[in-house]
């Protein structure tokens, strides 16, 4: 039986930095959320990740080939409960999530559309984290 402390990243030497769990970093806010709601995406196999303003207008998105301006302006009004949304691409119904949070004292709608229940909410929660991250530096 391998202990778990007997496993270690092989690529890693006494002379390297610590392990980086995020793969693409920028010094531009608006690349750094980009990546990040990327990353949220892939991670929970979802068609697209979004932040929008209380106007429903996009802020960011992760990238995706569709014009998600559409699904932007119906984030608020899902975000503040007064709809349920299914989003259709191509033929196929889509779920959308949303949660409404505050960041710099603005409401902001984080949106997931697509992949499962459990996994739209892991990854808005994520995406949350990374943009309070991103918008404090």
């Amino acid at each position: 039986m391998i202990s778990q402390n007997s496993i270690t990243d092989p690529s890693a030497s006494a002379n390297t930095a610590p392990w980086e769990r995020r793969k693409r970093r920028s010094d531009n806010t608006a690349d750094a959320l980009e990546y990040a709601l990327d990353s949220a995406a892939q991670r929970g196999q979802l068609d697209a990740v979004l932040i929008v303003d209380d106007f429903g207008l996009l802020v960011s998105q992760s990238r995706h080939e569709s014009d998600l301006r559409e699904v932007a302006a119906i984030t608020p009004i899902v975000g503040r409960g007064q709809a349920r949304a299914t989003v259709r691409h191509q033929g196929q119904a889509h779920q959308l999530s949303v949660r409404t949070v505050s960041l710099l004292g603005e409401h902001l709608h984080v949106a997931a559309v697509g992949g499962n229940d459990a996994s739209r909410r892991r990854e808005i929660a994520t995406a949350i984290r990374a943009a309070r991250r991103i918008l404090a530096a």
